[in-house]
């Protein structure tokens, strides 16, 4: 298996793990991996800091807390909250 299928098949693993949805606002669409903890703020490059994001969520949050960002958005839900990798 080549380094780039490895790559292919972890990120596909970990958009099953959400269930191929958004994990913030529930949409199957243009699913991208989100660093729940920026990188840029110290967020590693790891599964426990990676969650399915579709790619308006990933691009509105950007590098904000996640906190921050999560609580003013209006699909905002406290018990997927809980389910994040915080």
């Amino acid at each position: 298996m080549s380094s780039s299928e490895a790559k292919r098949m972890w990120r596909e693993s970990i958009k099953a793990h959400y269930s191929h949805r958004c994990v913030y606002c529930g949409s199957p669409n243009h699913l991208t991996l989100d660093h729940v903890r920026p990188r840029c703020r110290g967020g590693r490059n790891d599964a426990s800091n990676l969650v399915a994001a579709c790619q308006s969520c990933n691009r509105s949050k950007g590098s904000s807390d996640v906190l921050d960002w999560f609580l003013g958005q209006p699909f905002f839900n406290p018990s997927i909250l809980q389910s994040l990798p915080l």
